[in-house]
């Protein structure tokens, strides 16, 4: 059974510690961790793959799935992820947006 959620609805499930659905279709989800804290988590495959071919250092050190990073350089990262065709899923307290 699906269930559709309302923003609050989400904020509620959310804020509870509940986790709720992601949107379908979005490589990567950005959200808020600490006070100058922000986490990227890549969600698709293909963003999977972007990220180790950009990211990843020579030695073969690569990202986890998910990573911290402060609001400018989430910004910068997202910003270029963006202009490559890549879709993020923003986390706020008022629900989920996608972009």
């Amino acid at each position: 059974m699906n269930a559709t959620y309302t923003r609050t609805g989400e904020a509620l499930l959310a804020g509870a510690g509940y986790s709720v659905p992601h949107h379908q279709g979005c490589d990567f989800r950005l959200g808020h961790t600490a006070n100058n804290e922000w986490q990227i988590t890549v969600l698709s495959p293909r963003a999977q793959a972007w990220v180790s071919n950009e990211l990843c250092s020579p030695l073969g050190q690569c990202l986890s799935d998910s990573f911290k990073v402060d609001i400018l350089s989430a910004d910068q990262f997202l910003k270029e992820a963006r202009a490559l065709g890549f879709r993020t899923e923003f986390v706020g307290r008022s629900g989920r947006d996608l972009f």
